[in-house]
């Protein structure tokens, strides 16, 4: 009944897709018609599928129009002999127009002598009742024998027969079963090769609609709704029907809610027959098991169902003869056959009995220390139920679980920490449980990269928390701090900072943590303030000492105090490494305010290390909020190596990181970085790439005083200087830097901004400025000791000699620059170096010296994947006249002179001809000629440098 049942409820739908189903049994009839004897098609599927509704679909379009006749079998009468058979034939049906040839049998004709196997006397009325069907497909018949997996034995026999001893008339004899329901091996089956009267048999197995056949089945409906109820029901129509306008099913585990929308009453009682015939045992087996969850072990039924093991098994295999449960291949554990199937049975169960038996499953599941999601399956539903028990105990299973599983799956984390937070809503459940449970949601939210969830939970649970002697507020409070820090709310972070550690005398962990926020939000805000507290005492944890000395280590490194960051440094340094993983996938900060002091310090190996070993945490841990800052951290370390192609993939990601969290200052950092890097690179297009990036990265910063505005300040004026824009170079950086002295930049990398100013006055024309910041850089340099930036200052003085034309005093100054630049590392930076060498040398004639220097850089720059090494090999020795041309313009400067056309430029170039005529144009402008003749003559009276 159950096969009707689940089709019936499809009853007014359209048919849709089979179309190859029905296609084979067309054929089949027409083969039948066509040789005039028997064609036997099978078709056979899980319930539900759609068999029935095939078949006839199918013989309704076949021409010409078969007469049909129809037996069902019934599981009550499977102990009347011949019973399909006598439903097919032993009553009238109308399906022959002819008088003469009726396919109806009188009554009792089919009724076997005796109930003795296959004997000759058996034999004689299999042999009788093939005359007779002979007789009434005589004109051609159509016998469609449903639901066979219920036909008694007889019945059974009888089809064994016709298959070896084919009815020599046109008959199309249709099977329609459930293999998997047989309570003995089914006598026909899939046809063999080789096997004597097995031809003109045809066998369909019947699978799932497609997500496409569902559509066209409910056109009506949402599809994105449609789409999970197909994924729901596998495909099946049956359930399809029977889950039509329910959500999701009482017992998807994979649900957040513990209150489910029910299956409707209409469903479950088409379902309900599929068990309402069990035995008592067999009943009560199937009860656990809908309980339990799939798969499940005996033992555990056994529990559930307090009944014995041995009597469980046995019950468990007649469930599956029945294809109510399966076997799981993979674990060798019952599994009901639909998950539909399975909710229909939960639902049909008396809510007290399911309750205590949820309880035991749970109870069992915890002493057994079962996978998380098995216990909160069964917390869920207790949650879920009514029992009378506190609801505590069961929240708390679905907190540990979250705990356990927050690392690998955050999101199933997420979904069962909401489902508890509603379980302790007032009035249900105590104030301390749902604040330990919004706290724990409001960690792994942050840690996803929810920062606004986060954040909403934190703002709603911090007022209720007392001030308690461990720390537990505190810890929270700096929770919250880091959630602002990262949106980039400095000043309500620090506010929040600093009320809280004033009420807060005595050294805790959540004060620890309070006092670094503070150290990082004075860093990234560029209003440092002294971090309260002292130095860490021997009661800090590892992670509480190193954090809070990582991040002072990197503010005196930010503001220049390069001999107190090394002492600090050295201190901290060691405990970071000593520290676990497990503390280290907690607290990432740490490791990246590690690894930019040492990159500040000019330790970009170390850096890379600490960097790129908090990357693979916290990526482990599925960590965005982590991710992004190390990844802008550890693009840092790669553009200081000159590493340009690995910078732009880092912040590429780094980007995409932030948009997702919602952070404006993170994605202003990484956008400046990604500018910075594609302006070095130097291609045909990237200038103006670099100066969009730059643009928005301010726009996104707000504040040019805080670290990401001043870095986007930077990233614009670096872009717009190598765009040929000087006037906006120096506009950007002296802004930034808030006076002459540049004292608002970041003070361990003042001579780079020197030396960057020091360019834009050599590009301006102006060499006055241009010596002036020279010196600043020289000066600055010797304060701070450190290599990188020492050969930032000479490389800058060495180029106004140049400018000069004092090519001779200027060559000592650029081999010291190159020398420091490679001694710290910076790979990009040591190549224009040598350039400059390069151009110099040839200048007084010393081409060896000029030629080693040119193959050098070019070797250097292939490993940067910069142009504008090749670039500045085209120009000559600096002069005033030509200064204010970028290295892109003069590279077409130089081509234009030579007298190739604008289309070969471009195509050279990868540009088009009107992107070269805008070029020329600015170059025209700035070398004061009006035509190409002139721009020869001025390109002429430079020193040629075509070697």
């Amino acid at each position: 009944m159950t096969a009707a049942g689940l089709e019936d409820a499809l009853s007014g739908s359209p048919f849709v897709g089979r179309r190859p189903e029905v296609a084979r049994i067309r054929a089949a009839h027409a083969d039948s018609v066509r040789t005039g004897t028997q064609v036997v098609c099978e078709v056979v599927g899980d319930p539900g599928i759609g068999k029935t509704r095939l078949v006839h679909a199918a013989l309704d379009g076949c021409v010409p129009a078969p007469p049909r006749a129809v037996g069902t079998c019934v599981e009550a009468e499977r102990d009347i002999p011949f019973h399909v058979f006598r439903h097919a034939l032993g009553a009238p049906h109308p399906v022959s127009a002819d008088p003469q040839h009726p396919t109806a049998v009188p009554d009792g004709l089919l009724t076997p002598g005796t109930a003795a196997a296959l004997d000759v006397r058996q034999f004689r009325t299999y042999q009788l009742a093939r005359r007779l069907l002979t007789l009434a497909a005589r004109d051609g018949l159509a016998l469609v024998l449903d639901d066979l997996h219920w036909a008694d034995t007889s019945s059974t026999g009888l089809v064994a027969h016709l298959l070896r001893y084919p009815v020599p008339a046109p008959l199309l004899l249709i099977l329609v079963y459930r293999p998997r329901q047989m309570d003995t091996a089914m006598p026909f089956g899939p046809p063999e090769v080789g096997v004597p009267g097995v031809r003109g048999r045809e066998r369909i197995e019947l699978g799932p609609l497609s997500l496409a056949d569902t559509v066209a089945l409910y056109p009506h409906e949402d599809p994105a709704e449609l789409g999970r109820r197909h994924d729901r029901a596998a495909g099946n129509p049956g359930y399809l029907a029977a889950l039509d306008g329910v959500g999701p099913a009482d017992g998807d585990r994979d649900s957040p809610s513990p209150t489910k929308p029910r299956l409707t009453d209409r469903a479950v009682a088409t379902l309900r027959a599929e068990w309402a015939g069990l035995s008592p045992v067999d009943a009560t087996c199937l009860r656990a098991a809908a309980v339990c969850g799939t798969p499940c072990a005996v033992d555990l039924l056994a529990e559930v169902a307090r009944l014995p093991a041995r009597q469980v098994t046995e019950s468990a295999w007649r469930l599956v003869r029945r294809d109510l449960l399966r076997v799981d291949p993979t674990t060798a554990r019952f599994t009901f056959r639909h998950p539909v199937l399975r909710a229909a049975v939960a639902q049909d169960t008396d809510p007290a009995w399911r309750a205590e038996a949820h309880h035991r499953a749970l109870t069992v599941l915890l002493a057994r220390q079962a996978p998380p999601a098995e216990r909160v399956a069964q917390a869920v539903h207790l949650l879920g139920l009514p029992h009378g028990r506190p609801v505590e105990a069961y929240v708390d299973v679905l907190c540990r679980a979250a705990e356990e599983i927050r690392g690998d799956a955050p999101e199933l984390a997420v979904r069962w920490l909401r489902t508890a937070l509603r379980a302790v809503r007032p009035p249900a459940g105590s104030p301390d449980t749902r604040h330990d449970v919004t706290l724990l949601l409001a960690r792994i939210t942050g840690e996803m990269g929810n920062l606004a969830e986060s954040r909403t939970l934190l703002r709603e649970v911090v007022p209720e928390l007392p001030g308690d002697p461990p720390g537990r507020r505190t810890a929270a409070v700096a929770q919250w701090v880091r959630v602002e820090r990262l949106l980039g709310n400095y000043a309500e972070a620090a506010a929040i900072s600093r009320r809280e550690l004033v009420g807060t005398p005595t050294p805790t962990a959540g004060a620890y943590q309070l006092a670094t926020e503070l150290g990082a939000i004075g860093i990234l805000s560029g209003h440092p303030s002294p971090v309260p507290g002292g130095a860490p005492d021997g009661e800090a944890s590892g992670i509480d000492r190193a954090g809070l000395l990582a991040v002072r280590g990197l503010a005196a490194a930010h503001d220049g105090e390069v001999r107190i960051a090394r002492e600090l440094l050295a201190a901290g340094a060691p405990i970071v490494d000593a520290l676990p993983d497990r503390d280290l996938r907690e607290r990432p900060d740490c490791l990246l305010a590690v690894g930019l002091a040492e990159l500040f310090l000019e330790r970009p190996a170390d850096a890379t290390r600490h960097l790129d070993r908090g990357i693979t945490l916290v990526r482990d841990a599925h960590r965005d909020d982590g991710l992004c800052q190390l990844l802008l951290g550890r693009s840092q370390v790669a553009y200081h190596r000159g590493q340009l192609g690995t910078v732009i993939g880092l912040t590429t990601e780094a980007g995409g990181i932030a948009r997702r969290i919602g952070s404006r200052s993170l994605l202003s950092f990484a956008l400046a970085f990604e500018a910075q890097a594609t302006a070095w690179r130097g291609g045909p297009r990237d200038d103006d790439r670099a100066v969009a990036l730059a643009r928005t990265a301010v726009e996104l910063a707000n504040d040019l005083d805080s670290w990401s505005g001043r870095t986007a300040a930077t990233a614009l004026a670096t872009a717009t200087l190598l765009a040929g824009d000087p006037d906006t170079c120096v506009e950007m950086l002296t802004d930034a830097g808030g006076d002459s002295r540049l004292t608002r930049l970041q003070a361990s990398l003042r001579p780079m901004w020197h030396e960057l100013l020091c360019a834009a006055a050599l590009a301006a024309g102006d060499l006055p400025e241009a010596y002036r910041r020279a010196r600043a850089a020289l000066a600055d340099a010797d304060l701070l000791g450190l290599p990188g930036q020492h050969a930032f200052a000479e490389s800058a003085y060495g180029e106004v000699l140049l400018a000069r034309g004092e090519v001779l005093t200027a060559l000592p100054y650029l081999r010291t620059a190159a020398d420091r630049f490679r001694a710290a590392g910076m790979t990009l930076r040591h190549s224009l170096a040598l350039v400059a060498i390069a151009r110099a040398s040839e200048a007084v004639d010393r081409h060896g010296p000029a030629g080693r220097a040119r193959r050098r850089a070019q070797e250097l720059a292939a490993r940067c994947g910069t142009e504008r090494v090749g670039l500045r090999l085209a120009r000559p020795v600096r002069a005033l006249a030509e200064t204010a041309l970028t290295d892109r313009e003069w590279h077409i400067a130089r081509l234009a002179s030579t007298g190739v056309t604008n289309r070969l430029i471009g195509r050279q170039l990868h540009i088009s001809p009107r992107t070269v005529e805008a070029h020329l144009t600015r170059i025209y402008r700035k070398a004061g000629v009006e035509s190409r003749s002139g721009l020869v003559a001025w390109v002429s009276r430079f020193d040629d440098t075509d070697r």
